[in-house]
């Protein structure tokens, strides 16, 4: 499947240059993919749709941790030690939300409609910076 890397060239411009990220094309292609999908995605995935763009793999990589350090993507270990990158939704650097994973056919959610309380650090000299919470069951697909 071609993914065609403008669908979304206003909404991607305008996070990239609200976040102070130049926006090159790979950048541009990779956020507009990201901004299209509905389930965080693996490296593997992205290269594969991103791949007719002739993005390679270390600009991939870049362009990703770049989204990572600058807030406007999250990355999500479900529990398999691969990691899973999805457009943050929120007021919130990084993600205040949790993700479910499916113990049948594997699908990785953000369940941005649950969001959750931030937590403040009790213990004297701690500050928290990230917060996570996984759910596993049964997907909706699955269960029907």
């Amino acid at each position: 499947m071609k993914t065609q890397p403008d669908s979304h060239p206003a909404a991607a411009r305008r996070i990239l240059e609200d976040a102070a990220v130049k926006p090159t094309r790979a950048r541009l292609a990779l956020l507009g993919l990201l901004l299209r999908e509905h389930t965080p995605l693996l490296h593997e995935e992205i290269h594969a749709r991103l791949k007719p763009s002739g993005i390679n793999r270390v600009t991939l990589y870049r362009a990703l941790q770049c989204f990572v350090d600058a807030g406007i993507v999250h990355r999500i270990e479900a529990g398999d030690r691969l990691w899973r990158f999805a457009v943050c939704h929120g007021i919130h650097r990084g993600h205040c939300h949790p993700h479910f994973t499916c113990r049948i056919c594997g699908r990785v959610e953000c369940l941005s409609q649950c969001i959750m309380p931030v937590v403040e650090s009790g213990i004297p000299g701690y500050q928290i910076e990230e917060q996570e919470l996984y759910l596993r069951g049964i997907c909706a697909s699955c269960a029907s």
